[in-house]
């Protein structure tokens, strides 16, 4: 493969100067030309040395005023994880993959070479005998064969178009002259073999080596670089999948011109000549990780971090896919390496997870009633309805794992294929959280000075006033238990057991704008709409805004935003984009490591989701949507925070009379389905890891543990209903102890404690209430009193008894001086009870001597 030095063809370039510039137009319109009658009317007017005069004055450019600049090729972008593996080729339809011309193999070069302008490299720009053979053969068998070298190629497609004219042609030759002046052999031909077009949305030999023969370069055989060769003259006559035979006739000429020109030998023609003309079939890249890269594509297009890739929208979709392939005029663009946090491995098997728990059916083979079943829950729910292949009529699910240390996104696995569904559910996707979103009111409270030693009400159902209209009944909500509760508990268990009517109060007591703020500083950036209600899961979040928050919980609060884009290379390699990671610690860390304790004993036997114990630190919460309509788990490690969602992915619907891995389920909880998925994914996860301990507890951990005082409410008088509810309000529980009373029934006669005492939250508040029944009461002993006395005894009795008496006097003779005129004896006896308004009976000693007389 013959070259020049540059500056030695500069100089003998400038000598030959304008002759042959003049030489050059003289052809060129010769060809054009193409008939007799034309060259020598064109020679009848024009005599030697007054036709080159004549054509610098009409024709001939001043190319020396004219730039020149071969334009920036535009070239794909491609996509990878950060261990190399590729997940994309981005492009606009014009498939550009640019190569140095030192890395182009000279078999491929002297093809190109044998195929377009075999004497190339000995040339100016224009071959003259090229030329006049094209038009001798022109005139001879009335045909249009231009002779147009490789850079007058150049000089039409990029400088002076295709126009069929005189002067186009005359221009084409001097630019083509004047291009070969500045810019080097090398430089021209390496420009070309990357810039034209070889059909399939190819732009380039390279583009073309992988679209026809999956292969690079240097893997290529005679036969194909040939087969190539041939393509940029015209890529439809010589498709070589829709006219192999014409295009094998035309790679067979190329290699016999390879051949004469001694590119090869005789003996590597004669064998690449017969080499099967086998091209690979078409085949459009799938990558392993559509959803990731259709949320890299969606981030590059949109996020103001990447603000850089372009001013406007077009910009952008420029400089990440290069040029759209009918865009003449549009010049670099793509060209991009970027780099993406997923780990692939873990990636696929979230897929393969979620896809074997929860496969979609194929509606083809459903029966009739299973059918209409599915299309009956679309009609409640969508309108309109799909068609058939496109219902899905199981539940899905999605998986997001988030780095706790990074914010790296590592997984964002969606249960349907994205050639089946486009939307992402780890990403796109944002449904009701149900009680996952409890520890987000949990920070708030502790925040606000309600320690996780405080108590609560947990009976159900419970009606709760809101300060404002907060459900259909106004300003009272009514709120239940999803199960257990009861009595008074504390907030540490009410969180392991996801209690509803305890975090309802405790929204109420926070407020629901500050349950938004706190969750929003934690990493949730959905809308949500500032109600009581948001605590049990009002609001729609996505899986990785859930795995991201909760990444705080793993880290005392040193949080990282999660991200999925590394970095980004430009064309030549520099790095033009580097993530940097902006920790910010967004809760006191003494607050995060107390809402983190009662999360530890969610995956426990004191918890709602033992099915996601894997033995080893770990917390989480469950969350179930309002008539289980949706299903989560969220989970976290030290190293890791993972988000499990199960539900129906066109609509909401009961998960009740389901079957999910082969087990039927009446209703699903987080506790039953998303917990084990997450248990099954995490063990795979963590297989290599060690079992990491949390951070220890920051000083002042144990206040957020405490149990504070309260104040005894004043419930005498109060029904028994209203006192209990008083009590409870006020952190306290009621000890009830009915005792007959003339009061209404129902009514608190006497507490304990004092109303305005303070005491503990937890303490028992003992409450005395009516029976509604006549007071009774054991009788005292009225043995040795006087009447007198009596009357004072039975009247102090009924003040400390509330039992009034009347009595009856009889007299019973004795001859004990001691017992006159005092009582000997009672009916009914001392110890005896008797009731309120009872008439006893008192004996008193009448005193006679021995033969009974007075």
């Amino acid at each position: 493969m013959a070259s020049r030095s540059p500056i030695h063809e500069m100089e003998r370039r400038e000598r030959r100067g304008k002759w042959f510039v003049a030489l050059a137009t003289l052809l060129s319109i010769a060809v054009i030309s193409s008939t007799w009658i034309g060259l020598f009317s064109f020679m009848g007017a024009n005599a030697a040395f007054g036709t080159f005069q004549d054509l610098d004055e009409k024709y001939i450019p001043d190319v020396d005023a004219q730039l020149l600049e071969l334009p920036d090729l535009s070239r794909v972008s491609q996509m990878y994880t950060l261990d190399g593996t590729l997940l994309a080729v981005l492009h606009d339809g014009r498939v550009s993959e640019p190569v140095p011309y030192d890395e182009i193999p000279e078999l491929v070069v002297n093809a190109v070479l044998a195929a377009e302008d075999a004497e190339f490299f000995q040339h100016e720009g224009i071959d003259a005998a090229a030329i006049a053979s094209a038009f001798i053969d022109n005139l001879r068998y009335d045909t249009s064969r231009g002779g147009s070298t490789i850079t007058q190629q150049v000089v039409k497609k990029v400088f002076v178009g295709e126009e069929i004219s005189y002067e186009r042609k005359i221009i084409e030759a001097v630019t083509a002259i004047e291009l070969e002046r500045r810019y080097t052999k090398e430089q021209i031909l390496e420009f070309y073999v990357n810039f034209v077009y070889f059909g399939s949305s190819a732009y380039g030999i390279s583009a073309a080596a992988h679209e026809f023969f999956d292969k690079n370069l240097d893997q290529l055989t005679i036969a194909e670089a040939a087969t190539l060769a041939v393509l940029p003259r015209n890529p439809t006559v010589y498709d070589p999948r829709r006219s192999p035979e014409d295009a094998e006739d035309r790679r067979n000429d190329v290699i016999t011109t390879m051949i004469q020109h001694e590119f090869i030998t005789e003996e590597e023609g004669r064998l690449a000549q017969a080499y099967p003309f086998i091209i690979a079939e078409p085949k459009q890249f799938t990558g392993p990780a559509d959803h990731v890269v259709a949320e890299v594509k969606k981030q590059l297009l949109n996020d103001a971090e990447f603000s850089f890739l372009g001013t406007t929208k077009d910009e952008r979709k420029k400089s990440i896919f290069g040029c759209p392939a009918d865009d003449v005029e549009c010049e670099g663009g793509g060209g991009l390496q970027v780099y993406v946090t997923i780990d692939l491995e873990m990636q696929k098997i979230a897929n393969e997870m979620l896809t074997s728990w929860l496969p979609q059916p194929d509606t083809s083979a459903m029966s009739e009633s299973e059918l209409q079943t599915c299309i009956d829950r679309y009609n409640a729910t969508v309108t309109p309805v799909p068609e058939v292949d496109r219902l899905h009529c199981s539940p899905t699910g999605a998986i997001a794992m988030v780095d706790n240390a990074t914010g790296a996104v590592k997984v964002m696995a969606s249960g349907l294929p994205f050639a089946q569904e486009q939307f992402d559910y780890a990403v796109q996707g944002r449904r009701n959280p149900g009680s996952s979103f409890k520890p987000f009111t949990l920070v708030a409270a502790l925040e606000s000075g309600i320690p996780l030693g405080s108590y609560w009400d947990a009976r159900s159902p419970k009606e709760i006033e809101c300060p404002y209209v907060c459900s259909s009944r106004g300003n009272i909500w009514l709120v239940s238990n999803a199960g257990g509760g009861g009595g008074l508990m504390k907030l540490f268990q009410a969180t392991h057991n996801s209690v509803n009517v305890v975090f309802a109060q405790v929204a109420i007591a926070v407020g629901p704008e500050k349950i938004v703020e706190t969750a929003h500083r934690m990493g949730i950036k959905s809308d949500l709409e500032a109600v009581p209600s948001i605590t049990l899961g009002a609001g729609a979040v996505s899986p990785l805004e859930m795995a991201s928050a909760y990444g705080n919980f793993a880290t005392n609060g040193v949080w990282a935003p999660s991200y999925l884009i590394e970095r980004i290379e430009g064309p030549d390699g520099e790095i033009i984009y580097q993530h940097q990671v902006e920790h910010q610690q967004t809760v006191d860390p003494a607050v995060i490591a107390a809402a983190r304790k009662p999360l530890t004993l969610v995956p426990t036997s004191s918890g709602t989701a033992v099915r996601a114990n894997i033995g080893r630190p770990q917390g989480g919460k469950t969350g179930t949507h309002q008539n289980y309509m949706e299903a989560w788990y969220v989970g976290f490690v030290p190293q890791y925070s993972t988000a499990v969602w199960v539900g129906y992915p066109d609509f909401q619907y009961p998960l009740r009379n389901v079957v999910i891995n082969g087990q039927s389920y009446s209703r699903i909880f987080g506790g039953t389905v998303p917990a084990p998925i997450w248990a099954e994914f995490m063990n795979i996860v963590l297989a290599d890891e060690p079992a990491l301990d949390w951070p220890a507890d920051p000083a002042g951990t144990s206040q957020y543990l405490s149990t504070p005082s309260t104040d005894v409410p004043a419930v005498e008088g109060m029904t028994v209903a209203e006192a209990s509810e008083e009590i409870y309000n006020s952190h306290l529980s009621p000890a009830v102890v009915e005792v007959n009373s003339l009061e209404p029934e129902g009514t608190v006669l006497l507490q304990t404690p004092e109303a305005g005492a303070s005491v503990a939250q937890g303490s028992s508040v003992s409450i005395e209430v009516s029976t509604g029944l006549p007071p009774s009461a054991p009788l005292i002993d009225l043995r040795g009193k006087t009447v007198d006395e009596v009357i004072a005894a039975l009247r102090t009795f009924e003040e400390e008894t509330g039992v009034a008496l009347s009595f009856s006097k009889q007299t019973v003779d004795t001859e004990d001086p001691a017992l006159a005129d005092r009582v000997i004896s009672t009916n009914p006896a001392a110890g005896g009870t008797v009731t309120h308004s009872q008439t006893i009976t008192i004996f008193v000693g009448n005193l006679v001597d021995k033969k009974g007389k007075p």
